[in-house]
């Protein structure tokens, strides 16, 4: 069989490994979003949502255009600069949006911790002498947490389910905008940011550096297919999340000595 995303007719049990934009339920990513607790009760992140799923779709049709016109060859060097650009200013974009909301579940949750949620409520509620909006919606998050305490499992299980995605995201971010590694700033990038094309999707594949070692391979479809997946997604434990991010923080560079010098022949 023959589509406008290749000849899969050599083999019949080929399964793709990404769905193609016409699969893909519109604006899916928004959705997932939004199912994050106390996410869609913030106007602003819920416009940011709105905006990163539009782009999303516009993005996902020039990778396979690109994918396309490569496969054609009938590519131009415009269209991977062009490309490359819109990709890494949604991936900035996606890290600001999940950032943000868990910047604050995390205040939320240290809040309730310090048995402060109705003192934050009366200082977000008290008369400033205007309408103050951002404020209100905030005592209406503050009250919702007050009045159905297990919203602070669900903002907490929220957390763990979104982590291993940050982490990565985290990541390639930092590459890209900071040229450092993340959470190791003394340490030396090894690879380059540039974007390689996956053959399967068109969309730009980064590399996760992490000093001197590589930890894998990202794409921004990678990201966007995580965010849509974030419902389904299932809870980590505090243990897995820590041990995951002490895996993509990876070796020192003395450590990665270490380990390639013992991989020598004597």
């Amino acid at each position: 069989m023959t589509d406008d995303y290749g000849d899969y007719d050599h083999d019949r049990d080929y399964v793709p490994a990404y769905l193609t934009p016409d699969q893909i339920p519109q604006y899916a990513l928004g959705e997932a979003l939004k199912s994050l607790t106390l996410f869609s009760t913030d106007r602003n992140l819920v416009s940011q949502a709105m905006n990163l799923t539009i782009v999303d779709e516009f993005v996902m049709d020039l990778e396979y255009d690109y994918l396309r016109a490569k496969f054609n060859e009938i590519s131009n060097p415009y269209d991977s600069i062009f490309l490359s650009a819109q990709s890494q200013m949604w991936i900035f974009s996606s890290y600001e949006v999940i950032r943000t909301w868990m910047q604050k579940s995390k205040g939320y949750l240290l809040t309730a911790k310090n048995s402060g949620l109705h003192q934050k409520l009366e200082s977000l509620k008290r008369d400033r002498g205007y309408v103050n909006y951002a404020a209100l919606q905030k005592a209406d998050e503050v009250q919702a947490l007050i009045d159905n305490p297990s919203l602070l499992k669900e903002l907490e299980n929220d957390l763990a389910r979104t982590s291993f995605l940050f982490i990565r995201l985290e990541t390639l971010r930092v590459a890209l905008a900071k040229h450092e590694v993340r959470k190791r700033p003394n340490a030396m990038m090894v690879g380059s940011t540039v974007g390689y094309m996956n053959r399967e999707c068109g969309s730009l594949e980064y590399q996760m550096n992490c000093g001197m070692v590589i930890q894998g391979n990202i794409s921004r479809r990678d990201i966007a297919d995580d965010i849509r997946a974030i419902p389904e997604s299932t809870v980590p434990t505090a243990d897995e999340v820590k041990s995951y991010d002490q895996f993509m923080r990876g070796l020192s560079d003395d450590e990665a000595l270490e380990l390639f010098k013992s991989f020598e022949r004597p």
